[in-house]
């Protein structure tokens, strides 16, 4: 299940929630791996990362990136800074630029095996209307379609999590490719899947016309 929301008196944010069938200390975990969690975003390009020197804590932790957002078509150049909400549940991602402020990201636990993300977008509240339309093509609609695509990794993990090779496809090679570059593979992808059902189909009906005779 996925909401989206927006924000409600005395914030401007936007925000949505995913449940995951995973336990809530491992998707805490998950989400400490940034870069992959960025890249999970299917309209967010990564053309560069740089973390700062390794070894040091998840929080406070500071990552220089450039990317390209296709939903908006903004490029920037920002640094993000990594702090604490809520210790073992939630946290946050500061932007030193751009119209988002902050990300925080907060692990609600259910069960044993289900758990809650919540991704939520924070954005200035104090803004005239001028200059808050001025600037409408920087809210980042990315959101929801990330959230999707979180949820789904999470659902591959559990049905082909268990084939040889798999986490290392889907962290290393399929998450390596830019957004555009991923959905042009998957076209061909479910073009040739669609080729080979045709061509199954028209080698069966071959096949039982060959068997009565008639060919």
């Amino acid at each position: 299940m996925m909401d989206k929301n927006v924000g409600q008196s005395g914030e401007d944010s936007a925000w949505i929630s995913v449940d995951l069938p995973f336990p809530s200390g491992e998707i805490y975990e998950f989400l400490q791996k940034l870069e992959r969690l960025f890249r999970l975003n299917p309209y967010l390009e990564i053309k560069s990362w740089e973390e700062d020197a390794s070894g040091r804590l998840f929080h406070g932790k500071q990552i220089r990136l450039e990317v390209l957002n296709e939903m908006n078509g903004l490029q920037q150049s920002i640094t993000v800074s990594v702090s604490d909400v809520q210790p073992d549940a939630s946290f946050r991602l500061d932007y030193d630029r751009g119209l988002k402020q902050a990300t925080i990201f907060t692990v609600q636990k259910f069960g044993p095996a289900l758990s809650r993300l919540i991704v939520k977008d924070i954005y200035p509240a104090e803004m005239n209307s001028v200059e808050r339309e001025a600037r409408l093509n920087e809210v980042d609609r990315s959101l929801m379609p990330w959230g999707a695509a979180i949820h789904s990794y999470f659902i591959r993990r559990t049905r082909w999590g268990w084939l040889p090779f798999f986490s290392w496809f889907q962290n290393t090679f399929w998450l390596g490719m830019t957004p555009r570059h991923r959905r042009i593979a998957r076209m061909i992808i479910w073009t040739t899947v669609l080729e080979f059902v045709v061509f199954l189909f028209v080698f069966v009906i071959y096949w039982l016309e060959l068997g009565r005779g008639k060919i």
